[in-house]
């Protein structure tokens, strides 16, 4: 009985070498520093019922602004799933009964959008739910700080060819900002942070 071809072995993309890495690290520096520079620059951030669910909470602001430009809160149309709801305080799905849905507010998250240079540190998550939520197309092209930050945190994915994103808090604790400094799990406390490490970054030493 003829035995079946063992199954190819998924490729392995080697790790760059120190000169590739340092290109990669300058180029993140320098897109943190034009980030950190544009007075235009908005980061957003949402919280949501679940992956694939809606925002209940929107907000944008500037890098290292105290307070942000605009923040809505409001019942949304989605279930909730169990881990979005463990991740807020008790009672949330209860004090949003009857809010108005955020999508009231889309008008001035289109005008917030259109008019700034958009950033999100998971711009593959956010950019969607907000599409979703406020049912905008046609929106501008968001920064991903995520990924910008890749090649700082010096994490190589050999199976995909890439450098890893790492979490917020990961990055903000290597930056050596505090995450507990703002509320946790809140879309105004993320908004915040990102700036913060926008800042930070951009005032990193150049290799």
């Amino acid at each position: 009985m003829t035995q079946p071809a063992p199954a190819p072995s998924a490729p392995t993309f080697p790790q760059p070498d120190e000169q590739a890495t340092a290109a990669a690290v300058r180029a993140a520096l320098k897109q943190f520093r034009v980030w950190a520079a544009d007075p235009r620059a908005l980061v957003v951030d949402t919280e949501t019922t679940s992956l694939d669910g809606q925002a209940w909470s929107f907000a944008g602001g500037r890098p290292g602004a105290p307070d942000v430009l605009l923040e809505i809160t409001g019942e949304p149309e989605t279930p909730w799933s169990e881990k979005a709801l463990a991740m807020q305080p008790e009672g949330l799905r209860e004090r949003l009964c009857g809010l108005p849905h955020p999508r009231t507010h889309c008008d001035a998250v289109a005008e917030l959008l259109a008019q700034n240079t958009v950033l999100a540190y998971n711009e593959s998550f956010d950019r969607p739910v907000i599409e979703r939520t406020f049912d905008l197309a046609d929106l501008p092209a968001f920064g991903c700080v995520a990924l910008a930050y890749a090649p700082l945190a010096g994490q190589w994915s050999g199976s995909r060819g890439y450098w890893k994103t790492v979490t917020l808090d990961a990055a903000c604790r290597a930056e050596g900002i505090d995450p507990t400094q703002a509320q946790a799990h809140t879309a105004s406390g993320d908004v915040w942070l990102t700036g913060q490490l926008i800042l930070a970054v951009a005032r990193r030493a150049q290799p």
